[in-house]
């Protein structure tokens, strides 16, 4: 049974959306229109104090030289706190963790077995915790509950720091986008403001996004992270919590689905009938929904006190210096030592303001791509920015992106296959071989290419118009460029792997996502339900779920009393046969199939924003989508999940993503 908040929900966009039909039939209407934020989005339930300041103790009171040994349920129970010599080996605390957890799982069986005699007083507090009159069962249970939070003082400190060139443009674009302002607060939590912290699963930069989700919102790949800008990574964000939003209706779940994802917020809130943050968090027991999902509403109640009140935890915090900047948007293929040369800005500086180039654009071994928004110190006028491009020589503005210097032959492949695969003439491919004929080749030969044109090859000498994208109060994600150039190597970097080298302890908070095999932002049940049913979803077949449970389509017929030619629609109960296959591993395939359709979608679209759509009579869930950017209808349903769009209805109102393609090179 859907939850009363949703229905109400629901209700409430259905009775908007008639009056608008009947007013002006099918309508466009602006994103925020549709997230009110609330006076108070963020409420602070007294069932959650304790956990909100355990994870205040975790921000200011120790260091990662140490933490709290604590019970993972009772946050209010910390065993004991523990220190650790400085520079000790990660060996070493792992030894002191376990050791000192072994002493408290004896306390615990002691106390289980009636034994409450000449007690410390320590140990007296311990017991206290359990209440007036605890079980054996309950001191037996704790034991398995004994958890380390290493601490992370220092790193919030440090994120402190950081935060005062980055908090008030994040708050600003949050607001903008409809999204409360206090989640300005959230990176705190994330990533301690570093914009290039990377988790030991994938998630990296400032918001911590994983690459499935990402590739949604923003470019990553070898020659560009857009995760590793806290600017652009902000404005992603901003969408991903507003999508949230409207899935799960409440600011505290939106926040929670950030890590956990929406689908299975929606399913906490079916289990328990409740959208009350304090009652999932005490009482859902999804399989997936551990620690960190059950922390990240109360760790982030805990960074936005702490934020707010830095002196009083801290003490006055030290201003970085400020450093003006705006991004200017590149007109060609660029390398960035010319891109630098051009606007007479040091490397360092250069580096530091564009954290999204990986180290293949700064060794040389790929260029800037064409209109890649670049950052630069200062204010600089229009036409101060034209006349910099204007330096740029025709021989170092390219018609394309540098790739490898080979190409290994594939079966079957000609030499004329290549070329259009590449997108260069024939001609240039012999020549860079040697060759004046196309010779005969064979699978896994290597072939030389050659070098991507310039202008100057072209013979264009003129500058082509440029952009210039001012930001009244952007400012460097780090120290000024004049700061900065002192401590950040030299301009010329040596040659790297394609992607940034991952810290061997990651540089961010201990309360990672949840990893699952398709994007957070995917709300799709892909299971099988009781009596071996599977809900048809959006671009599924027959052939498909015949694939799936390795039988064949005629059996499914015959199984689901389905007529020869009869298709089966989105939203219908499908009974399977898994006499070849588990559930389990039925599952795993479905999701794979709908795991590799997104990821093919978003290599070359990304999604900008939302809008509002009133069904009219005749639209079809296919209609809607090919009227609005081609969009897949299973992207369309994954937006609107409490939509029948087997049986829709003028009238209602539904939410489209505004994708846009992107350019990859």
């Amino acid at each position: 049974m859907r939850k009363l908040s949703t229905m109400l929900h629901l209700f409430r966009m259905a009775v908007i959306g008639c009056l608008l039909a009947a007013v002006s039939g099918p309508v466009l209407a602006a994103a925020d229109d549709v997230a009110t934020v609330q006076s108070d989005p963020f409420p602070r339930p007294a069932e959650l104090e304790p956990d909100v300041r355990f994870w205040i103790r975790v921000y200011t009171e120790v260091t990662t030289d140490g933490g709290l040994l604590h019970d993972s349920w009772n946050l209010n129970l910390v065993y004991e706190v523990l220190r650790f010599e400085p520079d000790m080996p990660q060996a070493a605390r792992d030894r002191q963790i376990a050791a000192a957890k072994a002493r408290y799982a004896a306390l615990l069986r002691r106390f289980a077995a009636g034994d409450t005699d000449n007690l410390t007083a320590h140990e007296r507090r311990i017991l206290r915790a359990f209440g007036p009159n605890p079980t054996p069962a309950q001191f037996t249970d704790a034991i398995s509950r004994i958890r380390f939070q290493l601490g992370q003082a220092d790193r919030f400190h440090a994120g402190l720091i950081r935060a005062q060139l980055l908090e008030r443009r994040i708050a600003k674009t949050l607001k903008q986008n409809g999204v409360p302002e206090e989640i300005a607060a959230l990176p705190h939590v994330e990533s301690s403001f570093n914009a290039n912290a990377y988790s030991r699963v994938g998630a990296a930069g400032l918001w911590q996004f994983m690459p499935s989700t990402a590739r949604r919102y923003m470019r990553v790949d070898n020659v560009v992270d857009e995760r590793l800008d806290p600017y652009r990574a902000t404005e992603a964000a901003a969408n991903l919590m507003l999508y949230n939003y409207r899935l799960v209706g409440t600011w505290p779940l939106a926040v929670t689905a950030y890590n956990h994802g929406p689908g299975g917020l929606r399913r906490a809130q079916d289990d328990l009938g409740s959208s009350d943050i304090a009652v999932i968090v005490k009482h859902y027991q999804g399989a997936t929904f551990g620690f960190a999902s059950r922390n990240f509403y109360v760790a982030f109640l805990a960074a936005l006190e702490v934020d707010h009140n830095a002196d009083y935890y801290f003490g006055p915090v030290t201003p970085l210096p400020d450093a003006e900047s705006i991004t200017v948007e590149t007109p060609d293929y660029i390398p960035v030592e010319a891109a630098a040369k051009a606007f007479k800005v040091d490397m360092g500086a250069l580096r530091v303001l564009n954290p999204a180039l990986l180290p293949p654009v700064w060794s040389g071994a790929r260029y800037i791509p064409r209109g890649y928004a670049l950052r630069i110190p200062g204010n600089p006028s229009a036409s101060v920015v034209a006349a910099a491009w204007e330096r740029v020589p025709p021989a170092m503005r390219y018609l394309s992106q540098r790739g490898d210097e080979t190409y290994r032959l594939r079966r079957s492949e000609t030499l004329a296959a290549v070329a259009s695969k590449l997108g260069v003439p024939v001609s240039r491919l012999l020549a860079a071989n040697g060759w004046k004929t196309a010779p005969s080749l064979r699978r896994g030969e290597l072939i030389r290419l050659p070098p991507p044109l310039s202008r100057a090859d072209r013979g264009e000498l003129a500058a082509p118009e440029t952009n210039v994208a001012a930001t009244a109060e952007g400012t460097a994600a780090t120290p000024a460029a004049a700061t900065v150039a002192a401590t950040v190597a030299s301009a010329a970097a040596p040659a790297v792997a394609a992607r940034p080298e991952r810290p061997k302890h990651p540089d961010s908070n201990a309360l990672e996502p949840a990893a699952t095999p398709t994007s957070k932002s995917d709300t799709t049940d892909y299971g099988v339900r009781d009596g071996d049913i599977a809900i048809v979803q959006a671009a599924e077949t027959l052939g498909h779920f015949a694939d799936w449970t390795q039988t064949n389509v005629e059996g499914l017929r015959r199984l689901n009393r389905l007529r020869k030619g009869e298709s089966v629609g989105l939203g219908r109960k499908l009974k399977l046969d898994l006499s070849r296959v588990s559930a389990a591993q039925f599952t795993e395939a479905r999701r794979l199939y709908h795991r590799r359709l997104q990821d093919a979608y978003f290599a070359a679209h990304r999604i900008s924003g939302t809008q509002q759509y009133v069904i009219k009579r005749g639209d079809s869930l296919w209609t809607i989508g090919r009227q609005h950017g081609d969009l897949p209808v299973w992207l369309v349903t994954e937006y609107n999940p409490d939509v029948n769009f087997a049986e829709m209805r003028a009238g209602t109102l539904v939410t489209l993503p505004q994708v846009a393609p992107i350019n990859r090179q």
